[in-house]
């Protein structure tokens, strides 16, 4: 069985779309045949993301953007209990983001 892959407009229009429902995360994902758990996970980053302050550029689709590096006028520190994350000017937010992904996943 072939996993489905979405687009990251996709992933966003449904969290936007079950924030907006009123259901269950596992009714919503019945109606709209998606698996419970991978819905979960676009909701967490959503929320990390959200929680961070985390500004993922649209624009990061073209090959140019990939690579380019988004300046910051000062170092960002996310601290909490026993996790401290601190980003300074010039960090590549692709790069960020697959590591956001990467811990979500770890078990």
């Amino acid at each position: 069985m072939k996993l489905r892959s979405y687009s990251e407009e996709e992933k966003k229009a449904y969290v936007d779309e079950f924030k907006e429902s009123g259901l269950s995360i596992t009714a919503y994902a019945r109606e709209r045949k998606l698996p419970s758990t991978t819905l979960r996970d676009w909701l967490r980053l959503d929320k990390a993301l959200e929680f961070g302050k985390i500004d993922l550029d649209k624009d990061l689709k073209s090959e140019q953007a990939t690579m380019k590096q988004i300046p910051h006028k000062k170092s960002i520190v996310f601290a909490m209990e026993n996790i401290r994350i601190e980003l300074k000017e010039g960090y590549n937010k692709k790069i960020l983001k697959q590591i956001i992904e990467v811990l979500d996943n770890v078990e």
